[in-house]
C-alpha cells in the first residue's frame, strides 16, 4: 500500500511538473462570472469558451512591411461569440481579414465586423483563408522567436497568445 500511495504522488508530482497551465481570472461587479485562461502542454489555450489552437505568426519575408497571424478557435459554449478584433506590438495595425478569389486573383479584404464563432463550431484563420493581417512592421517577427497576440471576443473579452513564429506557420512540424 506504501509503495502505492508512493507511485500516486510520484505520477501527480510528475504531471504537475509536465503541464503547461496559465490560469487568470477576470471579475467585474456587475456579477458577471469570472474568466478563467488555461494553456496546456499541447499548446491548447482556453480562454472562457474559446479554445485556441493550432497558432503562429509567419516570420516577416524579405522587405515585406506585412506579415499575418492564424489561429483555430473553437466555441465550447452555449451561445454565439465574434472576434472582433486583434492587436499586436510589433505592428501599426492589426486587422482581422478574408482572401477570395476573383478570376484568377487572389484578392484580400477587412472584416470590419470580425469573424463570428457559432456555439459548438471551430473556425480557422489560416494562409488561403481569413486571417489575422498584420500591417506596418515595427518589429520583424523571425523565425523561431513568439510574438504576443491579443485576440478580442465580444463576449469572451481579450486574451494574448503567444504564438511561435515560423517560415512555415501550420506545417505539421510547425503546427502548436
Amino acid at each position: 500500500m506504501r509503495k502505492f500511495i508512493l507511485l500516486t504522488c510520484a505520477a501527480l508530482t510528475l504531471a504537475a511538473c509536465g503541464s503547461k497551465t496559465e490560469v487568470s481570472t477576470e471579475s467585474q461587479t456587475d456579477g458577471v462570472t469570472k474568466v478563467e485562461t488555461k494553456t496546456n502542454i499541447d499548446g491548447v489555450k482556453t480562454h472562457a469558451a474559446m479554445e485556441l489552437t493550432r497558432y503562429a505568426v509567419r516570420a516577416a519575408l524579405g522587405q515585406n512591411p506585412n506579415t499575418a497571424a492564424y489561429v483555430t478557435i473553437k466555441n465550447t459554449g452555449a451561445t454565439d461569440d465574434r472576434l472582433v478584433s486583434a492587436a499586436c506590438e510589433c505592428a501599426d495595425k492589426v486587422e482581422l481579414h478574408t482572401m477570395k478569389m476573383d478570376g484568377d486573383k487572389m484578392m484580400m479584404a477587412p472584416l470590419p465586423d470580425g469573424v463570428v464563432i457559432k456555439a459548438g463550431e471551430t473556425i480557422e484563420l489560416k494562409p488561403g483563408g481569413n486571417h489575422i493581417m498584420l500591417l506596418g512592421l515595427k518589429t520583424r517577427p523571425e523565425d523561431g522567436q513568439t510574438q504576443a497576440v491579443s485576440l478580442t471576443f465580444e463576449k469572451a473579452g481579450s486574451v494574448t497568445v503567444e504564438m511561435p513564429v515560423s517560415n512555415a506557420p501550420l506545417s505539421d512540424h510547425g503546427a502548436h
